[in-house]
């Protein structure tokens, strides 16, 4: 694992303390690890979906049918 030191803007401090401690992370640590790891999931379905959406324009465009397809 790779260690980075991040720097929280005072006004998100207590925000994240308190979710910590409200929801059960061990510590600031494990609730950054698991929003990096939603927020990376989260890009990942956007990147996937712009480019299934670019492809069936594309098909579309070359009056393709999800029946030739398949």
């Amino acid at each position: 694992m790779t260690l980075a030191t991040l720097r929280i803007p005072e006004e998100l401090t207590s925000e994240v303390n308190s979710i910590v401690q409200e929801f059960g992370f061990q510590n600031k640590e494990e609730f950054v690890q698991e929003a990096i790891r939603d927020k990376v999931l989260e890009l990942r379905k956007l990147r996937f979906f712009s480019l299934t959406d670019r492809v069936a324009a594309n098909l579309k465009k070359k009056k393709i049918s999800e029946q030739e397809i398949l």
